[in-house]
């Protein structure tokens, strides 16, 4: 495992891990090392959804098919970032192949050949899916003429100094990736899972040191507006009783006087939690290569460290 802790206030930072990387041959993971975040990735789509809008390039309001015609008709972007949309998740039907390269246009095809009308109408429920957010990266794509790399690299990556977090399309294997393991004995699918097709849903790479200095740039207040980080982090409407509050492209988790906002991410065995603590201005993120794992738990544990509860 991976963890690592910042603050809103400081520069300070403190990272560490345990373990190995891969186990054949037996590596040890180093904090520099590169750890796939899977939907962690999401909280990278909503943040660019919402510097656009700000920016006037299109609105939470428009129709999906108005930037990428002939798919879904009725729910808006600001349904398909709060997963209150009805559009189907890609990989929940039809056996999809998480090991095949695909392409964002696939995906949606797919999805809208499985279940071509909406599980409900827009905005009356919330259910997760990942062709939310690929029909996201796709309208910012139209909207901007970049690429949902670019955009990455020139409002994120740039300013905030990243060096090792990267858009990953493809399964090609790398000294600095960290190895997945799923099962028992552990079986290394790094290299059966392709992560293109997570895209905008869930492909990106990152490290413990940037990905939780990106929680917080985002969730302290350097990159969006007091208004659209606001907005970004309310409840957008009721989740399932199972389910915890859902903002856009935000989990929310408040009580006792603290509020949780941030996100998970799990792909072919690697997991992610990335979180902020309010109002104390503190990150924490942990990255695992096998899972399952407890990362609730965990966190409860550093987090009551961390504020001396």
């Amino acid at each position: 495992m991976a963890m690592a802790v910042a603050f809103r206030d400081s520069r300070q930072l403190w990272v560490s891990t345990a373990g190995q990387s891969r186990l054949e041959p037996a590596t040890e993971w180093r904090p520099t090392d590169e750890s796939r975040i899977g939907s962690v990735t999401k909280t990278f789509t909503g943040a660019l959804m919402m510097m656009l809008a700000e920016e006037g390039r299109l609105s939470l309001e428009d129709p999906v098919e108005r930037w990428v015609p002939m798919t879904y008709s009725g729910p808006t972007l600001r349904q398909l970032v709060s997963n209150r949309s009805g559009i189907v998740s890609y990989n929940y039907v039809g056996g999809f192949d998480t090991s095949q390269a695909w392409t964002p246009p696939q995906m949606v095809q797919w999805a809208m050949d499985r279940e071509p009308r909406l599980r409900f109408a827009p905005g009356e429920k919330w259910e997760y899916s990942n062709t939310n957010f690929i029909l996201l990266g796709m309208a910012m794509e139209k909207a901007t003429g970049q690429s949902y790399e670019e955009l990455l690299k020139e409002r994120f990556f740039g300013p905030l100094g990243f060096e090792r977090s990267r858009l990953s399309a493809s399964a090609a294997d790398d000294p600095a990736l960290v190895h997945s393991y799923e099962k028992n004995p552990p079986v290394d699918t790094t290299l059966t899972v392709n992560p293109s097709f997570g895209w905008a849903a869930g492909g990106l790479v990152s490290t413990p040191s940037e990905l939780v200095r990106w929680v917080v740039a985002l969730y302290g207040g350097e990159l969006l507006s007091r208004k659209a980080l606001t907005e970004m982090t309310t409840r957008s409407g009721e989740t399932p009783p199972d389910q915890n509050d859902y903002g856009l492209a935000t989990f929310i988790e408040a009580g006792d006087g603290h509020t949780l906002i941030g996100h998970t991410g799990g792909i072919g065995g690697s997991g992610t939690y990335a979180y902020f603590l309010e109002p104390e201005g503190v990150a924490v993120v942990m990255m695992a290569n096998r899972m399952p794992v407890d990362f609730r738990k965990a966190s409860q544990h550093v987090f009551r460290v961390l504020v001396k509860q």
